[in-house]
């Protein structure tokens, strides 16, 4: 085997994700004696975790515009990535290069020595180790999964953003609100603010938020947002910020809102920047229209609230021609759970199997679909599936696609080529 200092991307992301059978170890103690032995813990940057179960991405790219736009240096980590791993490490708005990707992998490769790291806590340790090269003046986390154990939480945050909670990921953060909330609240820090981006917050959140003494604006008391026709008007602290009407859900846009004006006195944004980072601003897989013949939506929506949502944003198109979906989750999801709200939107399915060892099966499909009355044929991937709904749709209709970010991923790619040529 050739030595890691040789490794392409393409071998070191097969290397990372094939040398351990567990994807997902939770726990700090590993990834923080390593993060302890590189000087990465204490970053000089000003630092926004956000956790939650839907929107987390969406929070990310408000406030890297906002800040962008107001002339900071920003870094953002999040996960899991749409089509290339480096969208995962940003500044700026701009992926990590390549060779920098390489050189941060080497870096803790040799760093670790003998301690094990997963996947997801080796390149969260790549990418703090790019970031502390470079001068930076905000940095964003976004948590991987949950918050108390993820590896982001090796990291003290300034500021806390709690997005939404619901059910996922039930078998590493309970099967219940209340505890997944209990994980969430874990990257509060003593006396510094967190954001509640949703209204009723689970006990176990209101619960943590009054023992760590922690300042707390909660979507509905503290700042609130009016969604008009063509405007969205967030008012907070005493103030009214008008902007144009987003793509992306309006709990996040006006949760970056207020996490600028909870960080004004340290990192000053003007109202006039924040309208103009978020104008026109759109996230890659999250309700992206694609328009060609035919239109396409991606979404990444993978956990039942969030296929409400897209179901209920889709409703709102009231949209003339027919309806196709292309659909493919993963195995430990509630895959009932996620054709249930487009059952009575969607006029045509287009099931699709995913590789991998956490790939839902053939059979699994089946049987979601038949509760519904539902025998649609499943594809062997999503490229496949979509090719299909091209060659069924009409000038006019409307293809869906959503279930997973592999899902999106892979036909993203396809659809803006299409419409390129």
């Amino acid at each position: 085997m050739k030595h890691y200092k040789h490794f392409t991307i393409a071998e070191w992301l097969h290397y990372l994700e094939t040398r351990h059978q567990q994807e997902i170890q939770l726990g700090l103690t590993r990834i923080k004696q390593v993060a302890e032995s590189l000087d990465l813990l204490r970053l000089p940057s000003k630092v926004v975790s956000i956790a939650g179960t839907n929107g987390k991405g969406s929070v990310v790219a408000a406030l890297e515009a906002i800040y962008s736009a107001a002339g900071f240096q920003v870094a953002s980590y999040t996960s899991p990535h749409l089509v290339s791993f480096n969208e995962r490490i940003k500044i700026n708005q701009k992926p990590i290069a390549d060779t920098d990707l390489k050189e941060a992998f080497c870096a803790i490769e040799e760093g670790r020595g003998s301690v094990f790291l997963t996947y997801f806590e080796m390149a969260t340790l790549a990418a703090l180790w790019y970031f502390k090269k470079h001068s930076i003046d905000i940095l964003l986390l976004e948590v991987g999964l949950g918050g108390r154990l993820d590896a982001t939480n090796i990291i003290d945050a300034d500021l806390a953003i709690i997005t939404t909670i619901d059910l996922d990921h039930e078998e590493y953060l309970g099967n219940n609100k209340e505890s997944i909330g209990y994980e969430k609240a874990g990257i509060l820090r003593y006396g510094k603010p967190a954001i509640y981006a949703d209204k009723d917050p689970p006990h176990s959140i209101v619960e943590a938020v009054s023992s760590m003494s922690c300042p707390l604006y909660r979507l509905g008391i503290a700042y609130d947002y009016k969604l008009n026709d063509t405007t969205l008007e967030v008012s907070a602290c005493e103030h009214v910020i008008t902007l144009e009407r987003p793509v992306l859900h309006a709990n996040s846009i006006a949760a970056a809102v207020m996490a600028t004006l909870c960080l004004q006195t340290v990192l000053p944004v003007s109202f006039s920047c924040i309208a103009e980072g978020l104008r026109n601003l759109v996230l890659p897989g999250r309700l992206q229209h694609i328009k060609g013949k035919m239109t396409t939506l991606l979404d990444v929506s993978h956990n039942p609230q969030a296929v409400n949502y897209l179901a209920s944003y889709i409703k709102n198109l009231h949209w003339k021609g027919s309806i196709h979906a292309v659909f493919s989750a993963l195995k430990d999801k509630d895959i009932p759970a996620l054709i249930k709200p487009l059952i009575e939107i969607v006029d045509h399915w287009y099931p699709a199997l995913l590789s991998g060892k956490r790939a839902a099966s053939e059979e699994q499909f089946g049987a979601a679909f038949r509760i519904y009355g539902i025998v649609p044929f499943c594809y062997a991937d999503p490229l496949l599936a979509y090719q299909a709904a091209c060659n069924v749709a009409s000038t006019g209709d409307l293809i869906v696609v959503y279930g997973s970010f592999v899902t999106v991923g892979q036909v993203l790619p396809a659809v803006c080529n299409t419409n390129r040529s």
